[in-house]
């Protein structure tokens, strides 16, 4: 019987999370990101209104396998876009992951764009990011207008849709994203 108590409130304490997200979402983001770059050492903002082009910020990890599984593919991303004026930035808000293993990892990863550390995880608990891989495109104004995946894969290798892409591609065409939530999928953020 205490399991199912357990359980029971599990399963609330996850429903309370998921609605207190969609109830963020609807709010701003903040118009700019500070933080230690996790491979440089040094402190980095990334202002929004530094540009009319989108900033995506994404919440990666050290440790997870999922994160990992879209390392190539963010790569890819932030190449392509880059050279249009998007910014990226990664969040690494993962309290279980050391900074050394953090800075290890990323060095080696080489994204392509600074990942700040997120102490106290306060940059995903403004945004409402659940896991790694956690994708938000926003405009110059802090408006949320992509959330959730970068694809519909733990691993970006059996992907079939590419909804982090296809909101980019969207907004450089001049359109609306065609679809602006998504389910994030990969290990949830650690923020103990």
């Amino acid at each position: 019987m205490r399991i199912l108590e357990q359980e029971g409130l599990k399963h609330a304490w996850i429903a309370l999370l998921i609605l207190g997200t969609t109830a963020q979402a609807q709010t701003p983001a903040p118009l700019s990101f500070s933080g230690t770059d996790v491979v440089q050492g040094t402190q980095a903002t990334v202002a929004l209104k530094a540009s009319q082009q989108p900033t995506v910020v994404v919440f990666v990890s050290a440790l997870c396998p999922c994160s990992a599984a879209h390392e190539d593919a963010l790569r890819g991303l932030a190449k392509e876009f880059q050279a249009t004026g998007v910014r990226f930035v990664g969040i690494h808000s993962n309290q279980n992951e050391s900074p050394e293993k953090a800075r290890e990892h990323f060095q080696t990863a080489k994204l392509g764009f600074p990942v700040l550390q997120d102490p106290g995880a306060a940059i995903a608990d403004q945004l409402g990011a659940l896991k790694t891989p956690h994708a938000f495109v926003l405009n110059s104004d802090g408006k949320i207008l992509y959330q959730g995946g970068v694809d519909d894969s733990h691993e970006a290798a059996t992907a079939k849709k590419f909804y982090l892409r296809d909101a980019l591609f969207a907004l450089q065409q001049g359109n609306p994203v065609p679809v602006t939530r998504t389910r994030a999928l990969g290990c949830m953020i650690s923020r103990h």
